[in-house]
């Protein structure tokens, strides 16, 4: 069994351009997420899939300098890029992220593995979680099913809803979490969410990855910070734009 996680990214962001490479802390945004999918247990590889844009050279700089594996492929069919990054030799798994989720938890992310394997999935997703600590899993043979068949621009922009809008065809789960999780916004889209995620990482210093608990933790001791973010709109699948 061999799991790779593709981290997509590009500085080419609507609402918040070039913030893969803002500082969160002690290291841009784009480095958190990866730490946190190499951090993954069951994870083999880690590769970024970017894009052939002039305006991705200095993230894959970056990715070099770092000696991160990365890929560039298209900027809107990011359904092919996401596969072309896999590489000639599959998978049998794949943990789709976004590099606009800095507090990533490799322990979600691994229970949401073990759920996968336990249930024998075909899809695990993100339900019950706030936003940025999940990420998506899927078997090899349905995101090929994806890659050959979409049709649909969000279908292939966000990757990921050929699959679990067809439950009649892919077996579909989720690993909610047992305890109520804090509340909180943990992604990126907007200068308001940099503000947050940048109030967080003050308070967590210079980690390498970041738990739920520490989250938890913080949100219970400054409650008035969830209000920097509250009022961002979360853009849904259907609105074809990558984030």
């Amino acid at each position: 069994m061999t799991i790779t996680a593709v981290v997509q990214a590009r500085m080419g962001s609507a609402r918040l351009p070039g913030k893969v490479l803002m500082r969160i802390g002690h290291r841009p945004l784009v480095l958190w997420t990866v730490a946190a999918a190499a951090s993954i247990p069951l994870v083999d590889r880690v590769v970024v899939a970017t894009t052939v844009e002039a305006a991705d050279d200095p993230l894959v700089d970056l990715l070099v300098l770092q000696g991160i594996d990365y890929h560039r492929g298209s900027v809107r069919d990011v359904l092919t890029r996401t596969w072309d990054a896999l590489g000639p030799v599959r998978p049998d798994l794949v943990v789709r992220a976004t590099a606009d989720n800095p507090f990533m938890d490799p322990v979600v992310v691994d229970a949401q593995i073990r759920a996968f394997l336990d249930g024998d999935l075909d899809y695990v997703g993100t339900a019950g979680w706030p936003l940025g600590i999940a990420a998506e899993v899927t078997r090899i043979e349905a995101l090929g099913d994806a890659f050959r068949e979409a049709r649909e621009p969000a279908e292939r922009e966000h990757v990921m809803p050929y699959i679990y809008a067809r439950p009649s065809r892919y077996r579909l789960g989720s690993a909610p979490p047992v305890v109520p999780p804090p509340a909180g916004r943990f992604t990126v889209d907007t200068p308001e969410d940099l503000a947050f995620v940048r109030a967080i990482a003050e308070r967590l210093g210079p980690v390498e990855t970041c738990s739920l608990e520490q989250l938890r933790a913080i949100v219970a001791r400054e409650p008035e910070l969830v209000a920097i973010n509250a009022g961002v709109r979360q853009k849904g699948w259907q609105e074809a734009e990558e984030s």
